[in-house]
């Protein structure tokens, strides 16, 4: 990469250079890539100066004036859609140094973790991490032995955190597991938000239902997320085929689990009430949740519950099995319900399928729980840990 050397102006007074420093960003599409873009476009909102460093599928450094990527080799074996980056190159650790970056945020354990410690030691700057991933549910990507899987995943975030100034959890447990964990830094909890305006209430696209085969007067199930096994899609099916009032299942999202799924559908004799959507792009995603009646997540392994904040946003109530990362964001009885067993699954959805009043009424609940979960507000907490990481009082420095 050729970098020419240049002035970086210091930021007005309360604003801030960050670099966000991810393994996985776009066009990737995950949990990750959400969180970091969310932060991302809100810091800049807010008036900071942000950059992003990650991987890139060429042989060259690029940069475009907002994100550099290094080269990389695919590593979708050890994790999926993992790519490993290669050190730092020279001319790209000046441009940075000369950057000054005033808070390093890195996002995940890999080779990003390791760049922003090699520029932590450079710029002498807070590092701050959030851990977004519950390593110990993905073991049987690496491991074959549970135990031995989730006693590396413990020594391995030690390893890595202990060595940051601040971690953030985006729930609360997150915070628990880590503390577990017996990690050094301090870890505060963080929930990522995201953009109320682009989750919105609306009407769905006619075209769009049209498109995907939908029929009319019967109601939605929508499921949208990466089609792998700790998603745990294969239950839902299970559970729906159960379920005897009218549905349609729209699945979006693609995955290892995809043919398993189409064959389970088949062999179940629901084809013709499931649509495969496959991967669908950032941009297209509002318009899935509106047309939904009900979303469905039986994921035993969310961080953040994405998905559900968005759906939510939208005013989709929810049907999602009991996990401590909705604690809070899915209030049983007035935005949705949280099941363990198959019959509390069934009575559930049975509920929300037989009574559209019922539906409007969450559906409203859920855009008042979601209005206490928007960007602004995730923008805001993430700038005082960077204050606390700094050793500053919060009220210094402006969100």
């Amino acid at each position: 990469m050729r970098v020419h050397p240049s002035a970086h102006p210091h930021p007005p007074p309360g604003r801030r250079r960050v670099l966000l420093l991810t393994d996985s960003y776009r066009p990737t599409v995950n949990g990750v890539v959400s969180s970091v873009d969310e932060l991302r476009q809100g810091l800049l909102e807010a008036g900071h100066e942000v950059r992003v460093l990650t991987v890139g599928p060429t042989r060259r450094t690029t940069f475009d004036g907002q994100v550099y990527r290094l080269p990389s080799l695919d590593a979708s074996h050890v994790y999926p859609h993992a790519r490993l980056g290669r050190p730092v190159d020279g001319p790209l650790l000046a441009d940075l140094v000369r950057w000054r970056p005033e808070v390093l945020h890195s996002h995940t354990e890999f080779v990003a973790f390791w760049w922003a410690r090699r520029l932590a030691h450079r710029v002498a700057v807070p590092h701050v991490h959030t851990y977004h991933t519950l390593y110990a549910d993905y073991t049987h990507y690496f491991c074959p032995h549970e135990r031995l899987g989730r006693s590396l995943c413990a020594a391995f975030a030690r390893h890595t955190l202990d060595r940051t100034d601040l971690v953030i959890a985006p729930t609360e447990k997150i915070r628990r597991l880590l503390q577990g964990y017996a990690v050094r830094p301090p870890v505060e909890v963080v929930p990522t938000g995201v953009d109320l305006a682009r989750f919105a209430p609306g009407a769905g696209s006619p075209e769009l239902r049209s498109a995907l085969g939908l029929e009319p007067g019967v109601p939605v199930v929508l499921s949208l997320g990466r089609l792998a096994a700790e998603k745990n899609l294969a239950e839902v099916v299970d559970l729906l085929a159960r379920v005897p009032d009218p549905w349609q299942l729209v699945v979006a999202g693609d995955g290892p689990e995809a043919g398993a799924l189409h064959r389970q559908v088949g062999r179940l004799g629901l084809g013709d009430r499931v649509r495969f959507v496959g991967a669908v792009e950032p941009s297209r995603v509002p318009e899935l949740y509106r047309l939904a009646d009900v979303f469905v997540s039986a994921s035993r392994t969310e961080t953040q519950g994405l998905t559900v904040l968005e759906a939510l946003a939208t005013g989709v109530p929810v049907v999602c099995r009991d996990d401590a990362a909705v604690d809070g964001v899915v209030v049983a009885g007035r935005n949705g319900e949280r099941y363990t067993t198959p019959e509390e699954f069934t009575r559930a959805m049975t509920r929300l399928l037989r009574d559209p009043d019922l539906r409007r009424r969450w559906g409203r609940e859920a855009v008042r729980t979601a209005t206490g979960l928007g960007r602004d507000g995730f923008v805001a907490a993430v700038c005082s840990a960077y204050d606390r990481a700094a050793g500053r009082d919060s009220t210094t420095v402006a969100a």
